[in-house]
């Protein structure tokens, strides 16, 4: 099933709004968010990032503008664990 126009908008939005926040502070923390993020869309809107970021690429050569970014709409990815690798609490067990 094709998505349409206005769900490639909002798509095109929220990888603009993913690489607007990536290009802040990169760090590896942020893309491997976005590649969560990207990973619990839907299929049709996952199999559609690769065309925005070409169109993103073609329109950052020619000097224009991305689009507007908007918030990511789909589930907040899980997180495992706690937010550090590492802990100086003794293990119990």
């Amino acid at each position: 099933m094709a998505l349409s126009e206005a769900d490639e908008q909002r798509v095109e939005g929220e990888v603009a709004g993913m690489i607007a926040d990536l290009r802040v502070r990169p760090s590896q923390e942020k893309e491997d968010r976005i590649g969560l993020e990207i990973a619990v869309m839907p299929e049709e809107e996952r199999a559609f990032v690769p065309t925005v970021l070409l169109r993103f690429i073609a329109a950052e050569r020619r000097g224009e503008p991305l689009p507007d970014p908007v918030a990511f709409s789909g589930a907040a990815p899980r997180r495992v664990g706690n937010r550090f690798g590492w802990s100086l609490r003794f293990r119990r067990g």
